[in-house]
């Protein structure tokens, strides 16, 4: 049995409203209880009380206008169907009701065949809300788990652009305390890149369930082992993956993607009669959204440095761009230099003191192994092009364009550098060096 309330200042409608539903109810099989309301603020005092699946509501009322009552009853009931019932011709009007909470919207004068039409749709949303089930969806692309929604988000990856499109998609939307989700983005980013180079097209599907995201790469078993272990271990964040298939998915617990309260200052209720004014729009509900974040542009650098630091940062780019041709000796001992440079300049302050340290640890490495550094060159400039970007990104957002903190870009700068000097510095502990670097990009 269901309960349905119909709020509206005016007797006639209530009625009319009420005979519409009963109709459809008797020839529908459906049982329901309907209770009237003759204000917003007599509605939502009794959706305090009784739990309501249908909810119908008018806009203008004498106390409390449908707009107040909506954003009121749904601060309490986040699961009760609102339709907005009105007469009102006025886009913003019926914006505001929508946008607190109101899932659909119906103008007076009612058409009979038309809202019964809408009534088939509205009980069979609220059965399958209050239907408890197992969702199983049998055609599930990743390799954890078939509890998923039918719905899924496909990402074609044939070029740098489609790469740059997955995560621009979930990075300026989500970015902001979500280093989990932030974590699996640029893990499958990198994992892209290398596919790119080796030539390999492939594809990211993102699923959800009632607890977690899913990212599933195919093609994934073309990629070496080691590899994708180096790739994992400077996203340390992502420890929860499969590779099963030719597929890589990873999960990514709800919890762990930035919950935000959206709520607004509310308006006294007024115990006069409203005519047009209407309460601001306020909205109350807990979601999974893209979070707008205050940047900030920082100028704790001496602007001289600040010059340096470009000047040294674009020289490395530009080598870094070579890297995958017929780089020689003296490109890397400059590309050494460079980041020696950029190094003292970076680590003479608190704030970019980390980045610094990474930086001068990965100058050493390629000056300590550049032999190695230019016989793997072909495999390392996915890398190296990538890094490159990072600097530059680093002091554009930093410095010119503004960042959501000081350290936004520390943690992907700081492990990229890590990869970069850990796989020169692999052999140093392979003893014989029979399973060295050529493992690794032996494809």
């Amino acid at each position: 049995m269901k309960k349905i309330l119909i709020v509206d200042d005016n007797q006639n409608n209530r009625m009319l409203l009420r005979a519409l539903i009963e109709d459809y109810c008797e020839s529908s099989n459906e049982t329901v209880i309907i209770h009237e309301a003759i204000n917003g603020l007599e509605a939502s005092l009794l959706a305090e009380d009784t739990r309501f699946q249908m909810i119908f509501m008018d806009i203008m009322m004498p106390e409390m206008d449908g707009v107040e009552a909506t954003r009121r009853i749904r601060s309490f009931d986040p699961k009760v169907l609102i339709v907005a019932v009105s007469a009102v011709d006025d886009g913003e009007r019926q914006r505001q009701i929508l946008s607190n909470g109101a899932e659909d919207y119906i103008s007076k004068p009612l058409n009979a065949d038309v809202f019964i039409a809408r009534l088939g749709n509205y009980f069979s949303l609220v059965n399958s809300r209050e239907t408890v089930k197992k969702r199983f969806n049998p055609g599930a692309a990743n390799v954890m788990s078939s509890d998923t929604f039918s719905r899924k988000l496909l990402f074609y990856i044939q070029n740098e652009d489609d790469l740059a499109e997955f995560w621009e998609y979930y990075l300026l939307g989500h970015e902001g305390g979500c280093e989990r989700l932030s974590s699996g983005v640029r893990t499958l980013y990198a994992l892209g890149a290398v596919s790119l180079k080796l030539g390999i097209k492939n594809q990211i599907i993102v699923e959800e369930s009632d607890t977690s995201l899913y990212m599933t790469m195919t093609e994934a078993e073309q990629i070496n082992s080691k590899i994708i272990q180096l790739i994992f271990l400077k996203n340390s964040e992502v420890h929860d993956y499969k590779i099963q298939d030719n597929k890589l998915t990873i999960r990514i617990p709800s919890f762990a993607i930035k919950k935000v309260e959206l709520v607004s200052v509310q308006k006294a209720v007024s115990l006069e009669p409203q005519t047009d004014t209407l309460p601001s729009p306020v909205i109350s509900s807990t979601a999974y959204v893209a979070v707008q974040e205050t940047l900030h542009v920082y100028d704790y650098m001496d602007l001289d440095d600040l010059e340096d630091l470009r000047e040294f940062v674009g020289k490395l780019n530009s080598l870094m761009m070579v890297v995958g041709g017929e780089i020689e000796a003296h490109e890397v001992e400059e590309i050494s230099d460079n980041l020696q440079q950029i190094s003292r300049i970076a680590s003479g302050y608190t704030d970019s003191y980390t980045i610094g340290q990474a930086l001068s640890a990965m100058g050493y490495a390629i000056r300590n192994h550049s032999e190695l550094f230019m016989a793997k060159s072909n495999d390392l400039a996915p890398m190296c092009a990538a890094f490159g970007r990072d600097l530059n990104s680093w002091i554009r957002l930093i410095f010119v364009e503004g960042a959501s903190s000081v350290n936004y870009m520390d943690d992907t700068i700081i492990a990229n550098a890590k990869t970069i000097e850990g796989i020169l510095k692999m052999d140093d502990n392979d003893g014989d060096g029979s399973e060295g670097l050529d493992d690794i990009f032996d494809f």
